[in-house]
């Protein structure tokens, strides 16, 4: 009887860890668009008629599809269209996915660049 008694006492103590652990720790999407207006560039921002954008995503498509998504990171707050020109010549360069296809698109405020790689077409 002791020994049933001391192993519900340890599963409600493994519970409670558990439980604090899920509440303490909620999971992130892993591509996440804020309806929320992103702010303008800073006054240290490159020559004024320049379009840029303060969120720039990289999608990886292979032949199953979309197989993962990331945040470009912008130092400087912000992307500028030089900055967009140079990303589409330099990752067909690298060959870092091979004989990849790139397509650029903008969604809304934010820039998407689609990498098209091991066959799969745009």
């Amino acid at each position: 009887m002791k020994a049933v008694g001391f192993w519900i006492l340890m599963l409600c103590i493994m519970g409670g860890f558990i439980y604090l652990t899920l509440y303490t720790n909620p999971q992130r999407s892993k591509y996440r668009h804020d309806p929320v207006e992103s702010p303008a560039p800073p006054s240290g921002s490159p020559a004024s008629g320049e379009k840029t954008w303060n969120k720039v995503y990289a999608e990886l498509y292979g032949p199953k599809g979309l197989e993962k998504t990331w945040e470009i990171a912008t130092p400087k707050g912000y992307f500028t269209e030089a900055e967009r020109d140079q990303f589409l010549r330099d990752i067909p360069a690298k060959k870092q996915f091979g004989e990849a296809r790139m397509t650029v698109k903008e969604e809304g405020s934010d820039l998407v660049f689609g990498i098209y790689y091991k066959g799969a077409k745009p």
